[in-house]
């Protein structure tokens, strides 16, 4: 099914920029896979790759206690199947995540990539 896209995007950068861990936690499937280079240097995963709900909120977590003023804000949003692709800024970085949905419309694969 293919997802509201823009609908998913809008709930996505209100609830990253909430701060709060247990709303944003709850984005993602118990089982999710997320990879980012910013997981090597925020959570110190030499693979730069997260396995499961819980590693994930503890990134969110290190990135808070981090960068407490941080705030995202979405540009372009991209839709596929069962997939969504968003473009985003936080402060000078750019990058966009990419994000596999399951059936019930949580996050089980993210991948987030930098602009070089």
């Amino acid at each position: 099914m293919r997802p509201d896209a823009q609908a998913f995007a809008a709930g996505w950068e209100e609830t990253c920029n909430s701060r709060d861990l247990d709303r944003i936690a709850a984005l993602y499937g118990e089982t999710v896979i997320f990879k980012s280079p910013r997981v090597l240097t925020i959570a110190g995963e030499q693979s730069g790759t997260l396995h499961g709900r819980a590693a994930v909120r503890a990134y969110w977590q290190k990135i808070f206690e981090r960068r407490p003023d941080l705030t995202f804000a979405i540009g372009q949003v991209f839709a596929g199947i069962d997939s969504i692709a968003l473009e985003y800024r936080v402060g000078n970085l750019r990058g966009i995540e990419f994000m596999t949905l399951d059936g019930d419309g949580l996050i089980s694969f993210a991948a987030g990539n930098d602009l070089v």
